[in-house]
Formats: structure tokens, sequence, C-alpha cells
């Protein structure tokens, strides 16, 4: 597989429901199952402009480099339907995409960098510093699945 280390450009923070999102994140508000493949320049794949937040972990705080559930340091993924934000408060994170081709992320918060978690695809994560502050947000695309499902170790 091709592999490729990016550092994310900056953008402005994420918004859901009646906000404006940055277009270097979401798909056209037309999107079809076709459009939830294209991908940014970086590898990492577009996010559905009309995706709804539903969860963050952890909740009312972080993950810290000394708290990450072993599971975000190995080879997981999501649910089909379920899209993922990873947003870094302080410190970096190195988060690398599996498929359909690998791709390595410097996420910090500095450049305000997100992570964009597709539906499926195999990730990992690791810490990269003592002070790394970040939290995972969980969303989907109405109408295509339960909200409240539950993820293991999180």
């Amino acid at each position: 597989k091709p592999h490729r280390t990016t550092q994310l450009l900056s953008s402005n923070t994420l918004q859901y429901r009646a906000r404006a999102v940055p277009s270097l994140f979401l798909a056209s508000s037309d999107d079809s199952n076709s459009d939830a493949n294209r991908r940014q320049a970086n590898g990492m794949a577009i996010l559905p402009s009309n995706v709804v937040k539903y969860s963050t972990v952890p909740k009312d705080k972080f993950f810290t480099i000394d708290t990450i559930p072993t599971g975000l340091l190995k080879e997981h993924s999501t649910k089909e339907g379920t899209w993922g934000i990873i947003r870094v408060h302080q410190g970096k994170l190195e988060y690398t995409i599996l498929e359909p081709e690998q791709s390595v992320h410097i996420l910090d918060a500095e450049s305000d960098n997100v992570g964009i978690i597709e539906p499926t695809m195999l990730h990992q994560t690791k810490g990269l510093t003592d002070d790394l502050k970040f939290v995972v947000e969980f969303c989907r695309v109405p109408g295509t699945g339960d909200v409240d499902e539950q993820r293991e170790g999180l």
C-alpha cells in the first residue's frame, strides 16, 4: 500500500446543523454514496455536509497520552454509517488511515487540524507528546441508522 505523511492545512472549527462547515472537509449537500468516497488531496475522506453529531468521547474531558484507550492505539474501525472527527486540543497525535490506502497525518491544536474518520475504514492513533489532549466526535448522515450505538472501551 502507498504510504505518505501529511501535515493538514489549518481550517476553521467544524460546525454542525445550521452552521457552515469549511469545504475542505465536506462533500456537497447533494451527497450520494459515490460522493462519500471522495478524498482530500492528503488522502483523508471528505465529511458529508449533512452529518449530525450525536456523541463525543470522552464526555466532559479529554483523552491524554496516559488515558488513550488501547482500542484506539491498534487497528479499528467505526460501524457502517458512523463518521468521526478527531479534535486535538493540545499536543500532537498521529492518525494513521490504513484503508483504502495508508496515509499518516499529524494532528495538532496549533494548526487546528482535525482527523476525519470514514465509516468502516481501518485506522489507528498514537500519542506523540506528553501534553496531548483530544476528543473524538461521532456523527451520522440522517436516516442511516441508530445514533445510540455502543463503542467498546470508550
